[in-house]
Parts: structure tokens; C-alpha cells; sequence
């Protein structure tokens, strides 16, 4: 049942922002080739692409207030970031204040991926090469070979598989991975 609501919820958000857009309240900063206005959802997360605008911000917050009202999902501004793409810092403070949240950086993590204006380099991808490098470091020792092979399948290669999907490794990065 509680999948089913977070999908209606969703859906609700998405159809509101969109309404918001076509009334020109809300404003992607390029041009989308979809009416719908860009909103990026998995589980509890949710991305919104906008313009470095006041007004636009405060309505989004007005609009996200009615949705928390309506549906009893609680948006937690504290835990929120703007991330700046050619925006002033000053400019980024004062639409965070305005929004009450805090000013992030590029590139962040999102979903365990570093995300940014740029490819990925090796030190993004640090993280993600650490959680290997524990997982393997912590157990294999008292695996048997075929033990080790199995927390290959299980664990390591899901983890590469899902980053590889989304993000094309250097080659820096699959070196480490197999030295590992």
C-alpha cells in the first residue's frame, strides 16, 4: 500500500509542477522537448531543475508546503541543497535562505554517483572504489575460493554494473577496481 501512495504522491508532484509550468510560474533553465517540467524522483529523493529565481522559489515552496499538507509526505528543508550552475555565490546564499536550505557544490552524490557540469574523474569515483575495497578487505581473507567468487556475484559486481550503466569509468578506475 505504501508503494502504491509514494507512486500517486509522485505522480501528484509531477502533474502540480507541471500546472505551475505551463502557467509560467515555474521555469526550466533551458528548453525541455517534453511538456513536462524536468523533476528526477527514486525513493525519497527528489531532484528539481530550475532557474536561480526568487519568485520561482517561492512559490516552489508554497507549492511544496500544499503537497505536504495534501498528502502527509514532509519535505525536510534542512536536509535540502541548491546546487549552483553559474549562479553567484551571494545570489546562491540568499535563494537558500529564502528556500531554507543549505548550498551545496559540484559534483555531489546522488544515488551513490558523483554528479556534475563535467566526466567524472578518478577522485569522484574515490567513494565508490573504497566501498569495493572494504567489502572485498573485510571477509575475504576467511572465504574459500569459491566463497570469494560468490561475494564477487553478489555484492562487488553489482555495484560496477549499476555505476557503469550510468557513468563511463576512466580507465584509472577499472585498474584499481581489478586490482582490488
Amino acid at each position: 500500500m505504501s508503494q502504491l501512495l509514494f507512486v500517486l504522491a509522485t505522480e501528484l508532484l509531477q502533474v502540480l509542477v507541471n500546472r505551475a509550468a505551463t502557467m509560467n510560474l515555474l521555469k526550466a533553465p533551458i528548453p525541455q522537448p517534453t511538456d513536462d517540467f524536468l523533476i528526477v524522483q527514486y525513493a525519497n529523493d527528489t531532484l528539481l531543475i530550475m532557474q536561480a529565481d526568487a519568485r520561482q522559489l517561492i512559490f516552489l515552496k508554497a507549492l511544496l508546503n500544499s503537497f505536504s499538507e495534501s498528502t502527509g509526505l514532509k519535505v525536510n528543508y534542512r536536509k535540502s541543497q541548491m546546487l549552483p550552475i553559474n549562479v553567484p555565490l551571494d545570489r546562491m546564499e540568499c535563494l537558500a535562505n529564502t528556500f531554507g536550505c543549505s548550498v551545496g557544490t559540484l559534483p555531489f552524490t546522488y544515488l551513490g554517483l558523483p554528479m556534475g557540469t563535467t566526466k567524472p574523474c578518478m577522485e569522484d569515483l574515490t567513494p565508490m572504489m573504497d566501498r569495493i575495497e572494504r567489502r572485498l578487505s573485510a571477509c575475504s581473507t576467511w572465504l574459500s575460493y569459491s566463497g570469494r567468487l560468490q561475494m564477487l556475484n553478489s555484492t562487488i559486481t553489482p555495484i560496477t554494473t549499476y555505476a557503469l550503466c550510468t557513468i563511463k569509468f576512466p580507465k584509472g578506475v577499472i585498474e584499481n577496481i581489478d586490482h582490488a
